[in-house]
């Protein structure tokens, strides 16, 4: 039994060595990690922070964190990451008390509940990103309350390109009449892994229900060098009528602004030949969108 009962104690104090170094570890990464914001001219505070999670988690929270630079101000009062010793890869953070973002003049506020993301990298490169909260609430210059919220981003390196999901079982929408939920799936190429320059967009599913409207969305597009969209767009969106007329009771939309919507939604109605839906295919190329024979106007434009 003493034999067994030393290797257990050493055993023990070894995992105890292994914990608090990466603990140590953790702390002077933080500060590494803010002393290199500060040379990109990103200036990173907090109020503490503190290495939590012995005997198997490292877990960091911060309290009182707020970034500042590029014209971006970041704030929240609580900012959680929980790793497991054994796989420092593998983070998952929480917004319990939720966070604010703004640019200029333009603000916005993020808070709900359950707010956690779980995050797989590789060498630096993120793998995986999976996201969900059981209610989300968004604030700002566009306001929305969304419930059952779950959405992934994951990597396929042969192109390379990122397979993103996001689903929202119920999506209301700033002073809307009605509620509804949002559902995507789509792959978007990119340059390079790990890097935001967007080549390609396949979007295999767009739905958006909101009150009586019912809008969906499929396409397959390239970007160009200069961040103009070539390729082919296909939209359905049924009960116009009411969405409309929805809108015009809630006076959201200023008079002039609703007839001109009312006017193009008139236009490509009749083009899918229905009275009260749009069917159509909306084609970019040469820096020009298309609906048929009929220049539209300048195909979107990314970056």
């Amino acid at each position: 039994m003493k034999p067994l009962l030393a290797a257990i104690v050493l055993a023990a104090l070894a995992w105890s060595g292994v914990w608090f170094w990466q603990a140590h570890a953790q702390r002077q990464a933080i500060d590494a990690w803010a002393a290199s914001r500060a040379a990109d001219g990103v200036m990173v505070h907090w109020d503490d922070v503190a290495v939590k999670g012995f005997p198997n988690r490292i877990d960091t929270s911060f309290t009182g964190l707020r970034s500042e630079g590029d014209g971006l101000t970041l704030e929240t009062p609580q900012l959680m990451l929980m790793q497991m010793v054994w796989n420092r890869d593998h983070i998952i953070l929480a917004l319990p008390q939720g966070a604010s973002l703004s640019s200029g003049e333009e603000a916005y506020h993020i808070d709900g509940d359950g707010l956690r993301a779980s995050i797989v990298s590789d060498g630096g490169t993120m793998q995986r990103l999976h996201v969900e909260a059981a209610v989300l609430n968004l604030s700002g210059g566009v306001s929305a309350a969304m419930s059952g919220v779950t959405g992934a981003v994951t990597l396929i390196p042969e192109e390379p390109a990122y397979h993103a999901t996001f689903n929202a079982a119920e999506l209301a929408l700033q002073d809307s009449l009605g509620s509804g939920g949002l559902r995507l799936d789509a792959t978007v190429g990119v340059t390079q892994a790990g890097q935001a320059d967007i080549t390609r967009i396949r979007l295999a599913r767009l739905e958006l229900d909101q009150g009586a409207l019912q809008l969906a969305a499929t396409g397959d597009v390239d970007v160009t060098e200069s961040g103009v969209l070539d390729g082919k767009l296909s939209v359905r969106a049924e009960n116009l009528a009411e969405a409309l007329e929805a809108e015009r009771k809630a006076g959201r939309i200023a008079p002039a602004m609703l007839a001109m919507i009312e006017q193009g939604a008139a236009l490509l109605s009749g083009l899918s030949g229905r009275k009260d839906s749009i069917d159509a295919t909306f084609e970019f190329r040469n820096g020009r969108t298309w609906v048929g024979i009929l220049p539209i106007g300048p195909a979107p434009r990314l970056r």
